[in-house]
Formats: C-alpha cells, structure tokens, sequence
C-alpha cells in the first residue's frame, strides 16, 4: 500500500495518523508497540511520558517541523504526543542488551557511471512485516521536493530517496553511549530533505543523536558510508559500498560492542555480499542476492522461525535515485516480488 502525503508537516502527520488509524493503534496496544515483549525492561502505559519527556525537548529544539508532524500524527491517530513520541524512539526504548542480532540489515551502494543503485534488506524483530508501507511525501514548502521511503505504520524516518538525487539505507551498529537526543530514524527523516550528502553532514554535526547507526548515503556526484556514534561519526567513501552491523572504519572498531553471536552473522552477510556484487550488478542480480539462504536461517534473506525476539527480514528496498526509480517488497524477499514507484 502506497500512503501519499501532502502539505504543512502537521497536515501530513495529520493524514499519516488518520490513514493508518487503526494500524497505529493496534500497534500501540500489542505491548506499547512491542516494546514490553522485546524489551529487557518493560514499561507502564501510565507513565509513559517518564520515557520520553527528554526526547520530546530535543525533537521540539532542533527538529521543529519534524515535531509539527508527529503532533499532526497523534491527532490524526487519535493518540496522545507521548504516545507518538515512543514511537519514535522505541528502539531507543528497548536499548540494546534484549536480543541477539542474527539477522539483520543488510545494505550496498554502487555508483558508478550508468549503474548509481542503493538498496538494503530491512529485518526487525518483533511482528512488523504488516504495518509495513511505501510513503510518498511531498511538503508544500520545499521547492517542490518529493521522497519515497519504505516505513512502518505511524514511524516517520527509514531508508528512502528524494527526486533531488539522493537515497539512504540505514543499519544498526552497536556502540556505548545511547543517551537523550535525536534517534537516528528521525535523523533520516531529515536527510531526506537534503540535496547533497555535504547537507546530510553538516546536518549530522549539529544534532545530537541518540544512538549508533550506520548509513550509505548516495547524491549525484558520489557515495558515503557514515558511521555514526552518539559522539562522532566518520565516512567511508568508495564507488562500490557494503555495510551488514559492526563497524568498519578503523577509527571504530575498538567502539564496536555488537555481541559475538551477532558479529559472526554480520561478518558472514558482508563476505556474501562483497562475493556476489560488482559495479556492473543489475535489478535481476540484486533480487537474486536478497533471497540468499547460504547461512540460513540467518543470511540475507533472514527467518526467524516465529520466535519473535529474533530478527527476520521483514522488507527489501532497491533505490535507483538517477533514474528515480523505487523498487519495495513487503516481506521476505524469497517469498514475495517487487513493486516499482517513481517520481
């Protein structure tokens, strides 16, 4: 299902909140949005603002639009600000330490000359497959700017591309330090606003972010890996990009502290990616690597067996920002096909 959006950023999380009503709530009320089943601390409908007072007060600081649009959404849900809040930040919520990551994000770039492609398998835990959705969201009053993202009923930022020529994905990477600020969802939120991967870190030098991810960004004229810290952030600039969940600038690695379950599984999703992918692969060998079982349950293409602390892959995304062309699949890419949208 496409969800188009249109206007002021309260409109547009007004008509976010109303079209997906009921896909919001049901999510709210399946343990304050799963967090309370995959959290090692569960907590109380009641006191939710204890939780997310102090994001609140950065979100309103340095994303005020963005803020705008999530009070738009709790209106058109029928849901308090707080409770559009936890939303925002439940993986913040849930921390860290609750899960192994066997299967997980897994995300390339290549630019080069006629092939300029991004694109990332998205696996979550939990029960998310279903509130999965294409937004199409185009503010009145930024110069005529559109964006496509794949995202989750009522969550305002995840991998997407703008007709401006510039895509992201977004991976978790586990570091020390998650503290109050701006969760990195919301962060891409705002990168897709950007035209330029130089507007995205100057943007990323002035927020400060909540916890640690890791994003291949790509604009007309080039492609990053930025792997950010909730302290800092370096860049990895290459024409062909892969990135699965620990770090790999060297400047990081001695920060990483994904357990070494996770690591393993990471490792071995990075080594098929690099074995499997060249500057000239096309849309048909893309689709092919998604649906990898060569380490299943765990590999590209991830299951996890109903057991839903577990990740599994839950979308897949293949982004061709010059040619404006947005290929999204629901679910695990072995079992379902694409569908194209574009500018």
């Amino acid at each position: 299902m496409e969800v188009q959006l249109c206007g002021s950023y309260f409109e547009m999380g007004e008509q976010h909140g109303a079209i997906l009503k009921d896909e919001i709530n049901a999510f709210l009320n399946d343990g304050l949005f799963q967090i309370n089943e995959l959290s090692c601390k569960p907590i109380n409908k009641n006191n939710i603002h204890v939780y997310v007072e102090v994001y609140k007060e950065m979100i309103q600081l340095h994303l005020p639009e963005v803020y705008e649009e999530i009070t738009g959404l709790a209106q058109g849900a029928a849901i308090t600000i707080d409770e559009a809040i936890l939303l925002q930040v439940r993986r913040e919520i849930i921390g860290i330490g609750s899960f192994t990551l066997l299967g997980d994000c897994s995300s390339f770039g290549i630019h080069k000359p006629g092939n300029i492609v991004t694109a990332q398998t998205i696996d979550l835990n939990g029960r998310m497959t279903s509130l999965g959705h294409v937004i199409r969201w185009r503010p009145t009053n930024k110069d005529n700017l559109e964006v496509l993202q794949y995202s989750f009923a009522g969550l305002l930022g995840y991998a997407g591309m703008n007709n401006r020529g510039l895509a992201i994905t977004i991976n978790l990477v586990v570091s020390d330090g998650w503290k109050a600020g701006i969760p990195p969802y919301l962060l891409v939120r705002k990168f897709l606003e950007c035209n330029t991967i130089n507007e995205c870190i100057d943007l990323i030098e002035e927020i400060p972010i909540a916890s640690s991810r890791s994003f291949i960004i790509q604009d007309k004229e080039r492609q990053i890996i930025l792997e950010v810290t909730p302290t800092q952030h370096r860049i990895i600039e290459s024409g062909i990009l892969l990135h699965t969940n620990h770090y790999l600038h060297e400047e990081l690695l001695h920060l990483d502290k994904l357990n070494i379950f996770s690591k393993n599984s990471s490792i071995k999703r990075l080594n098929i990616l690099k074995s499997h992918l060249n500057e000239q692969s096309g849309l048909e060998d893309i689709v092919s690597i998604f649906k990898d079982h060569s380490v299943f349950p765990v590999g590209i293409c991830a299951h996890n067996e109903d057991n839903s602390k577990s990740n599994e892959t839950v979308a897949s995304v293949i982004m061709y920002p010059e040619k404006q062309h947005f290929y999204a699949l629901r679910g695990k890419p072995c079992q379902n096909n694409y569908n194209l949208y574009s500018f």
